[in-house]
Formats: structure tokens, sequence, C-alpha cells
């Protein structure tokens, strides 16, 4: 069964959504990063912990891994950047961080995190973001036949402003955030937070018609572990909504590892389509939709003018380099999947 709504429908109508709440068309890129202070929460906060002569963090605050997505040994190097070393997985491709921080030091640092917090309160942000998440919750709810809007349980939900959006829209939304701060304002707005791991919650299984992860599982030492514990949370016909940064995107395969979505600290985990879909479906997820978010034109165009990706003020390098041919070719900087576990999985 294919989505109902004609907006979903109509690649014209899709796009036009898209672009509304693409924060570098409505802006443009340097006003858009100065006003949401992105470049403040660019900034590793680990930094005095790097060797300034092997460039690398210091061994006793990491610990090591294999590929999440198939659990091969990591790969050949290719960059290292906040001291962080990155690699490429040699049988699924993935890009991930080899050397994270240890799990006690990861979660400090998430439960006290506040300057991408920032980014998420600025208004510029919080404005875009009500677009992106009513359009995300439009696509799923369309797959969900008639139960739209039902129960979601969001996982990361950060400041909150999903779960607001969702209850505007009449879902009946459930947050996990682990983040103090942000939990705190969303229980004293009334909305029901679990501010403890997913393992300790007692949800009942069965009791969620959506289950959201908007860009968290490339913050997680085991997305594969995260996406198998929410697998029996669904009820019949429930579906799962997924948006991570996408690695096969142009702006990235242009920037390398002067991309800001590279880091080491918090974001672990680089998917492209191909090896999201091998988690995915590795784990009794049938794909319903696999789409991109989010050009990056203006960092795109600034990087070949040699300005600054993020703060240049170029105009557009190619006439032909639109929106459409972006989302058309999966180059956009966000991957945006929806899925269904399979039957009997």
């Amino acid at each position: 069964m294919s989505p109902a709504p004609d907006w979903l429908k109509d690649k014209k109508s899709r796009l036009e959504r898209k672009n509304a709440f693409d924060g570098a068309l409505v802006y443009g890129t340097a006003k858009f990063n100065r006003e949401t202070g992105r470049g403040n929460a660019a900034k590793n906060p680990f930094q005095e912990y790097v060797d300034p002569d092997t460039g690398m963090i210091r061994p006793d605050l990491v610990r090591p891994r294999s590929c999440p997505v198939c659990g091969e040994p990591p790969g050949p190097g290719l960059f290292i950047k906040g001291g962080f070393r990155h690699v490429r997985c040699p049988s699924c491709g993935l890009i991930y961080v080899s050397l994270i921080l240890r799990e006690d030091v990861m979660l400090r640092y998430w439960r006290d995190e506040l300057a991408w917090m920032s980014v998420l309160n600025s208004g510029p942000q919080e404005e875009l973001d009500r677009l992106k998440f009513a359009y995300g919750l439009d696509a799923a709810g369309a797959w969900l036949e008639g139960r739209a809007p039902g129960k979601l349980l969001d996982m990361g939900a950060g400041n909150g402003t999903f779960v607001r959006t969702a209850n505007s829209m009449g879902w009946k939304a459930t947050a996990l955030e682990i983040n103090t701060e942000c939990a705190e304002a969303m229980l004293n707005e009334g909305f029901q937070v679990i501010v403890k791991p997913l393992e300790l919650s007692d949800l009942p299984h069965g009791s969620f018609d959506l289950v959201t992860f908007w860009e968290v599982l490339e913050h997680l030492a085991e997305p594969r572990l995260a996406l198998s514990r929410v697998a029996p949370l669904f009820n019949e016909g429930g579906v799962l909504l997924v948006m991570v940064p996408n690695a096969g995107s142009l702006v990235t395969r242009i920037l390398h590892e002067k991309s800001n979505t590279f880091g080491g600290h918090s974001h672990l985990n680089h998917f492209d389509a191909g090896s999201l879909a091998r988690l995915l479906e590795s784990l009794g997820y049938q794909i319903l939709e696999m789409e991109t978010l989010l050009t990056e034109l203006g960092a795109i165009n600034n990087h070949l003018d040699f300005q600054d990706p993020y703060l240049g003020e170029a105009a557009s390098f190619a006439s032909d380099l639109t929106p459409e041919l972006i989302h058309d070719r999966m180059w956009g900087s966000r991957l945006f999947v929806i899925a269904r576990r399979k039957p009997g999985a």
C-alpha cells in the first residue's frame, strides 16, 4: 500500500514542503548558521584532551569497537578529526568512529550537554523544525491506514520541539530523553518523559503506532541494539521513522572531514543509504520509503568558491545544481526513512 495524501505522491508538492524547512534555502547558509549559533556548538568540548603529537584523544577516555552494522573489525582509517579516528567498514561501507568515548564519559556528556540544545532552542531552528516534524508525521501517518494520529515514542527527544509538534497535531507522545535540562522542561509542560535507558523503562509491548529516531542513531555506540529494543513496542502495523546525517550526501562527499557532521565525540556513525538499509533489513524491518532532506547547497557553493563552507556567501556554482537534482540523486544531507517490521520478524 502506498501513502494516500496527494502531496506525498506529487513530486513537486513534496519538494516544496521539503524546501520550506531547509534553513540554508530559507535564510541563506551564513545567516542561518550565525542566527542558530551552529559555529559555537560545533566546537569539540574534548579538545583539551587531544594529544598534540598524535592528534588523538587521550587513550584512557576511549574504548574500541567494531563496525556497529555488521560487526567487522575496523577498516582503513580515513582521517582523524577532533582526536577521533574515522574509518570505513570494508564489508558494509559504514563510516564510523572506531575509538569512542567510554560509556561513563559519554553519559555525563549527554546529561549535561547544552551547546547543541541552544541551537535547537534558537528561533529559526525551532520554526523550521516544526515544519520538518510535521512533514515527517504526515509521511509516517499515511502508512498507518487511518490510525494516525496515534501513540508515539520519540527516542532522544532533545529540547521537546518534536513532541510539542506531535501533540499539536493530535498525537499522544511519550519522550525518552536523558539530558537533565531537556527532560525537566518537558516534564514541567506535562509530557510523559522517560529519563532512563529504554531497557529499564518497562514500557508495555505493542503500545505504539510510531517510534521515531530524529538524528539519534548517529550518536549511539550500539544503534543495532537500540533498534532491536524498540521492535517489541510496535503495535500491529506500527511504523518506524528514522532521520540521520547522510554520509553519501553531496556536501559530505565534497567537504570530507571539513563537514560539520564529522567530529567524533558525538557523531559516531555515518550512514549512507546502503549501510542504513542493511542495518534495518538485518533486524527485520522493511523499508517503506527512503529519501533525502536538506540540500546544503550554500555550503557546497561556498566551498567550491574557496570560501568558508558555513559562513561564506558565494553565488550558485552551477544553475543546474538544484534542490530537485540533489534529492533525485539522494544527495541531500539527511536520510529520511520510514520502515515497518516484516511479518514474523
